[in-house]
């Protein structure tokens, strides 16, 4: 067994450019400060120890620079406006260090040491405030869970103290999740619950996750982390029940492309197979059965093949006196269906009904039947 390598830092935002990055950055190609409009942001900062002409910039979460000022007595001002609340770092040239910054279009001030920039002050700026607030919380939780790491890889594998580690590191790990769970539950309206979400998706299951991203506000999802989480839920949600099927398309036994969507209108069976599939060619005159039985009320079936040679695909068709349409990409396990659909065995099937939802899986024999003669009126 693999030694526990949890990453459960926070997992900030691994920028394009770092501080040393940006000196290295031809000075023509930075971005210039945006000018400061009625819905712009300001950065106003007194930092100690911040020498005369220093550049201060802010970067986004692509790297780019969207900020910058240099320098004066120890103070700076940057000036810009974002489309959306989002997540910044502030930066110096000449400093490895940078500090988080989640901000809309609001007026900040920054305060602090340059030789301990990640421990600036902020005052102003409602989402800065709500960032904190986690970050604050966390911290030592996030402390004892890298202790307890160190302290379970030191163990051999089996020992009595090895697994009472164990045990502790899940009680704060669950800890952890229940200070997360309060967060979103308390900011539902804030932006920084789609990005603390995002950023600790892996401590929910699918079916919670899609649970906590809706029990979040409209405005705490106008950011560019929630679309993530859309996208995330979307993957997730490929072949559940009750979902709405994903299009795919693959060529048929002459060659032609046909689409999963070219059924809507009908029920239809995705049937996934291949003519090496033993239980699949077994299950076939089951599956033969139920389309006479059904293709005059609105039924029909789709064959999904997870065939390599063609001629032993069409062969185990006409073997098998299969009517209805077939296609595949001829990629055995690669099929792209197949992997879409997450098809980790076959037979494996999935009915839609006709508006393409999907109304039941992996439903074989009396099963296929019963669900059948249930929807099909």
């Amino acid at each position: 067994m693999k030694k526990l390598l949890f990453a459960l830092l926070l997992p900030v935002i691994s920028m394009a450019q770092t501080s040393q990055a940006v000196q290295k950055t031809d000075s023509a190609k930075v971005s210039k400060a945006i000018p400061l409009s009625p819905k712009g942001f300001t950065i106003k900062g007194n930092l100690k120890g911040l020498k005369d002409s220093t550049l201060v910039f802010l970067q986004n979460v692509e790297g780019n620079m969207i900020a910058q000022d240099y320098a004066r007595d120890g103070k700076f001002s940057l000036e810009g406006k974002s489309d959306e609340a989002n997540f910044f770092q502030l930066g110096l040239i000449g400093t490895q260090e940078t500090t988080e910054i989640f901000l809309a279009n609001e007026n900040l001030v920054v305060t602090g040491d340059v030789k301990n920039l990640k421990g600036s002050t902020f005052t102003g700026g409602v989402y800065q405030s709500d960032y904190k607030s986690y970050v604050k919380g966390f911290l030592p939780i996030n402390d004892k869970l890298g202790k307890l790491v160190a302290e379970i890889n030191a163990e051999k594998q089996g020992s009595k103290k090895r697994d009472s580690l164990i045990a502790i590191f899940n009680d704060s790990r669950n800890k952890l999740k229940s200070f997360t769970d309060n967060f979103l539950r308390e900011k539902a309206a804030s932006p920084v619950s789609a990005f603390i979400l995002y950023q600790f998706a892996k401590l929910y299951d699918e079916s919670a996750l899609e649970g906590k991203y809706n029990s979040l506000k409209p405005s705490a999802k106008k950011i560019v982390f929630a679309k993530e989480l859309e996208r995330m839920i979307s993957v997730a949600n490929v072949g559940k029940v009750g979902s709405i099927a994903t299009d795919f398309a693959q060529n048929d036994t002459s060659g032609k492309s046909v689409s999963l969507n070219s059924f809507r209108g009908k029920y239809v069976l995705v049937d996934f197979w291949a003519s090496w599939c033993r239980p699949c060619r077994m299950e076939n005159p089951n599956v033969l059965a139920a389309y006479n039985r059904y293709k005059d009320k609105n039924f029909t079936v789709l064959g999904v093949s997870l065939d390599k040679d063609k001629a032993s695909w069409i062969k185990a068709i006409n073997d098998d006196k299969l009517p209805w349409t077939q296609i595949s990409d001829l990629q055995q396990w690669g099929n792209a269906a197949a992997k879409m659909y997450k098809i980790e065995s076959i037979p494996s099937n999935m009915l839609l009904d006709p508006s393409g939802k999907i109304v039941g899986k992996n439903l074989r024999g009396e099963e296929l039947e019963a669900k059948l003669k249930e929807i099909i009126k």
